[in-house]
């Protein structure tokens, strides 16, 4: 077997080129020291203060040219082990970065406090209600998406945690007993707007009589919270012309959540029926 050869072996995944330096490099310094060391305590019988500094320094050359000695002859493997560790590391992190990005999300959900269990919130464009959270996905119920609709669709949605580094997060907590809802109605010019602002007032009015105290105070409960002055829990009716020259009702209340739409209808049916008795009496 050539010299070549025998340096250029593999020991153990470790090359022997490098194994055989370091080691004759440990052990020229070594006996070199070592023979510094004799030579000095030969020329002198006591060795005093100044020699222990001499050795004391020749001591730490001897590990100082080790030390160097070594990271010289390692050097291109330590290049390519480096190399190599750093592309396994980038590989992991590509890997496992749907991972990390929803371990992050959780944590920044925790530190928020932006949903809790319970809570109605619309995350990413999804509403509904939350009813489990772990350190990767945030599960809702599901409610429907529409804005006037609050009931629920019976489905499961799972969101990762990720979502709460990109997407806002709208927390609608106080929606889950009432909620300000608004609906609109659209009228021909010549309707008797009064009249028709009378009917839906009392009709919601109306529907709202066993409910209102119970609505002062949640929405007192929700201002002090935010420490918002909020719209008041009794209707408000505002008008407004569309670019077709019609009337537009525009009405917002303080509505019972499971009963929204329904008080909803029974004030669009009270104008409706005045609307057509109106027309009955202008064919009569």
């Amino acid at each position: 077997m050539t010299w070549e050869r025998f340096f250029s072996l593999d020991w153990g995944g470790l090359p022997a080129g490098e194994i055989i330096a370091s080691v004759a490099l440990v052990v020229a310094v070594a006996l070199g020291r070592s023979l510094f060391e004799h030579t000095l305590r030969r020329r002198e019988q006591f060795i005093s203060e100044k020699h222990w500094r001499i050795l004391a320094r020749v001591k730490n050359a001897a590990f100082l040219l080790i030390v160097v000695g070594l990271f010289l002859i390692w050097a291109p493997s330590l290049k390519t082990f480096a190399l190599s560790l750093t592309a396994f590391a980038v590989a992991i992190i590509i890997a496992t970065k749907e991972l990390i990005m929803c371990l992050s999300g959780g944590v920044v959900r925790v530190v928020s406090n932006s949903a809790r269990v319970g809570d109605w919130v619309e995350i990413g464009g999804v509403r509904g209600q939350v009813v489990n959270m772990d350190l990767l996905t945030v599960t809702l119920q599901e409610i429907h998406s529409d804005g006037r609709s609050y009931e629920f669709t019976g489905r499961l949605v799972s969101i990762p945690n990720a979502v709460f580094l990109t997407a806002p997060v709208r927390n609608e907590t106080f929606y889950g007993r009432y909620v300000y809802h608004k609906f609109t109605l659209t009228f021909e010019p010549g309707a008797e707007i009064d009249a028709m602002e009378k009917l839906v007032r009392d009709s919601l009015e109306r529907d709202m009589e066993p409910h209102m105290e119970l609505a002062r105070r949640y929405n007192a409960t929700i201002e002090r919270k935010a420490g918002l002055d909020l719209q008041d829990v009794e209707p408000e009716i505002i008008f407004e012309t569309t670019n077709e020259a019609k009337i537009r009702m525009n009405v917002s209340a303080f509505l019972p959540t499971r009963n929204a739409i329904r008080f909803e209808q029974n004030a669009v049916r009270a104008a409706l029926g005045h609307l057509s008795a109106a027309a009955d009496e202008g064919r009569a």
